[in-house]
């Protein structure tokens, strides 16, 4: 009796490991990117510019309309945004951010909508970045990417106002840019 448990303990043994033999070559198989998904067919974007697949082009992100209309804005200046729509739902990996002055923003997919609003997941968030070539890794399956980024203030935009009591200086906020945006999953 005390034998065939061994037997069985070694044929268990023996059979886990080339079990998981076999699945440490499979998860050490290199992975493969997608093709871009912001290129395919059907892809929408707030700013077509950003998906074109060109670096010479340059996208603005875009403000609320009631900044663009006159309205006065309570509780500070809004964020820009950048919507990316894909025509269906796709497992995410990595996104690519080709940016010469983003610098505060927030990197959101969307997760389904709940009473008719849209229900945003936050998959980064950028404080001060300085890169250029931002790349995001990242699991999350997704039709709508999103970015959020405070505008950009020139030092040269700055203008005097005469008001009753003195001079108040003003900035114009600036939309920011962005070159292009790539979506990959893997193949």
């Amino acid at each position: 009796m005390q034998k065939l448990s061994i037997f069985f303990i070694l044929l268990l043994i023996s059979i886990m490991t080339s079990c998981s033999a076999l699945n440490s070559r499979q998860l050490l198989k290199e992975q493969q990117w997608s093709d871009n998904y912001a290129l395919a067919d059907g892809v929408q974007s707030t700013s077509p510019e950003m998906i074109d697949g060109d670096m010479n082009t340059v996208g603005k992100m875009l403000f609320p309309e009631s900044v663009y209309g006159g309205k006065a804005i309570v509780g500070g200046f809004p964020n820009a945004e950048v919507t990316i729509k894909l025509p269906e739902r796709k497992s995410i990996r990595k996104i690519v951010i080709y940016s010469d002055d983003l610098k505060d923003f927030n990197v959101y997919a969307s997760v389904g909508a709940m009473g008719g609003k849209e229900d945003w997941k936050l998959i980064k968030e950028f404080i001060n970045n300085k890169e250029k070539e931002i790349v995001i890794r990242t699991s999350v399956l997704t039709d709508k990417i999103l970015i959020r980024a405070k505008g950009k203030m020139p030092l040269e935009s700055t203008e005097s106002v005469r008001v009753l009591g003195g001079v108040v200086t003003q900035r114009k906020v600036m939309e920011p840019e962005i070159k292009e945006i790539e979506l990959y999953g893997f193949k």
